[in-house]
């Protein structure tokens, strides 16, 4: 069987780094304004198609071309239409910037009735007046109980439900079983302490002079790598209510300070700047770095040919067990014109059915449904198609403690200018003190819209 990366929870990561909407306030206007006179109208055109017994087209937005998974969300939908012949779902492709498109498309009326979105980005949407508010359809088209809690709340703004999860990736810890046997290494353990994991780094580093040819540890710096870090010393990025910074504390200080360690005092780490040239996750799949925490799809795609014996476990704890994680989910319009139907076929596809399919099919992803999560099913995806005796199980764990981005509708801004500030800190160009302090200011700054 052909096996799928994770495509759409790959992109929910890679949009991180990209604004979420380009057209600032014009879109705002726009889809508010749209949205104002389209609730009757909606109602109207859909109550006149069921009663006529007309065939209702909903468009689904898809982010990505054409690939094995847009093919196997094709298949997945034909088996929507055989069960509802009065529907056709007709899958619109986007390969290109797909939030800004997705949202210029909401302001000019012509939005995809459902469409792929990920979870840092629904509270922007939400807030712009963009998304179908989905909570008066709880308990009638789905249960949102039957998801996992802490996946469920990535689609939850102020209240109301704008999203349901489709599928969901934890980051955790790969290792290099080979190289761990070489050192006589023992492999690491699920929530092994910061002071294990130095020092099988340590161990595990290779050095010719001055040269080093194996690093023992590698990660990247955006935010969902450092942030486990953060959330398991009790720091966090925003106040529990999203109205103010929480960075500039003793504990994230402290976890920045150990992350840093590893590249710069210690060196079992590549350095922020040597990753520019070669990412981390590069030396990993080269053998030039014995462990790699990064995000579980990597299982599915660059580990796949991999000519070395590698394993999974889940993350290091410090105070607490906590890691980040990848949603990739469903949305409706606002302004869709068949707002009854578009919420039943969402539901079906975030639904046990619409997963089952999905990762039937060989997605690769874990499913966010309580009902699926302890299943066969949820690892099928990760599944190698050499090494049958690697431990999958250890990225379900993972799901029991992972949290998703902070939950605001400035996200995207915050975690650019996060990235920027803390660049010079990565560097070695700044310390922690100066860097958290302008860190905290600028992002209560954004909040405070100033």
């Amino acid at each position: 069987m052909k096996k799928f990366g994770l495509t759409l929870t790959t992109a929910a990561l890679l949009v991180l780094t990209t604004n979420a909407c380009g057209s600032g306030g014009t879109a705002n206007d726009a889809a508010t304004s749209d949205t104002g006179n389209a609730s009757n109208a909606n109602t109207q055109e859909a109550s006149t198609q069921e009663a006529s017994g007309g065939t209702v087209e909903l468009t689904f937005g898809f982010n990505g071309g054409d690939g094995p998974t847009y093919d196997l969300y094709k298949s997945i939908f034909k088996e929507y239409e055989s069960a509802h012949p009065n529907v056709k779902i007709t899958p619109q492709a986007i390969a290109k910037d797909f939030t800004s498109t997705i949202m210029t498309r909401i302001a000019g009326g012509n939005a995809p009735d459902v469409f792929w979105m990920s979870n840092q980005d629904m509270p922007s949407f939400a807030d712009r007046n963009a998304l179908l508010d989905l909570t008066p359809y709880d308990g009638k088209d789905f249960q949102s109980g039957d998801f996992l809690d802490n996946i469920m709340a990535g689609y939850k703004w102020k209240g109301n439900i704008y999203g349901l999860p489709g599928d969901a990736a934890p980051i955790v810890l790969f290792y290099n079983k080979e190289l761990f046997d070489q050192a006589k290494v023992d492999y690491p353990k699920a929530g092994m302490s910061w002071d294990d994991l130095l020092q099988k780094a340590q161990a595990l580093t290779v050095k010719k002079g001055d040269q080093i040819e194996q690093y023992g540890y590698a990660q990247d710096v955006t935010w969902n790598f450092w942030a486990p870090f953060v959330w398991q010393n009790n720091g966090d990025i925003l106040s529990s209510d999203g109205t103010k910074s929480a960075i500039n504390s003793p504990e994230s200080s402290e976890a920045f300070t150990f992350i840093r360690s590893l590249m710069n005092e210690h060196k079992v780490a590549p350095t922020a700047s040597s990753m520019q040239t070669t990412p981390s996750y590069q030396l990993f799949q080269q053998g030039k770095a014995a462990m790699y925490f990064g995000g579980a799809w990597v299982a599915s795609t660059i580990l796949r040919d991999t000519n070395f014996e590698w394993d999974v476990v889940a993350p290091p704890a410090g105070k607490t067990k906590a890691t980040a994680m990848a949603l990739g989910g469903f949305a409706v319009s606002k302004t869709t014109k068949h707002p009854e139907e578009a919420v039943k076929f969402l539901s079906w596809l975030a639904g046990e059915e619409g997963q089952k399919r999905k990762f039937e099919g060989g997605f690769a992803g874990l499913p966010t449904l309580k009902s699926l999560i302890n299943t066969p099913l949820a690892t099928k995806g990760f599944e190698h198609p050499t090494y049958k005796n690697i431990h999958l199980q250890e990225i379900v764990d993972s799901t029991q403690y992972a949290r998703v981005a902070p939950s605001s509708a400035n996200w995207t801004q915050i975690n650019a200018e996060m990235t920027k500030l803390l660049q010079l800190y990565w560097n070695g160009e700044q310390e922690i003190g100066p860097t958290l302090e302008s860190v905290d200011k600028k992002i209560n700054e954004i909040l405070s819209g100033k």
